[in-house]
């Protein structure tokens, strides 16, 4: 059973204030275990996502390469 409730950026920082010392701690360390999972899946999609990738033909050239040595190196 799930239930979602709408609250407000003020009321959620007046509610993460008037945790006892204990759990704002936790709340902490759990936010900055999050934020840094975050910004690591980020940082590797910008990472991938510019890269270079084969054309269509690029893959059967290679192949046609690797065989043409392959056959060079059996000689």
């Amino acid at each position: 059973m799930q239930i979602q409730v709408d609250i407000g950026f003020d009321d959620l920082i007046r509610m993460v204030k008037k945790l006892p010392g204990e759990q704002l701690l936790k709340f902490k360390s759990k936010l900055k275990k999050q934020d840094f999972a975050d910004t690591q899946s980020q940082n590797s999609a910008l990472f991938l996502l510019p890269a270079p990738t084969f054309s269509d033909q690029q893959p059967e050239t290679s192949e046609q390469m690797r065989k043409a040595i392959n056959q060079w190196r059996k000689k």
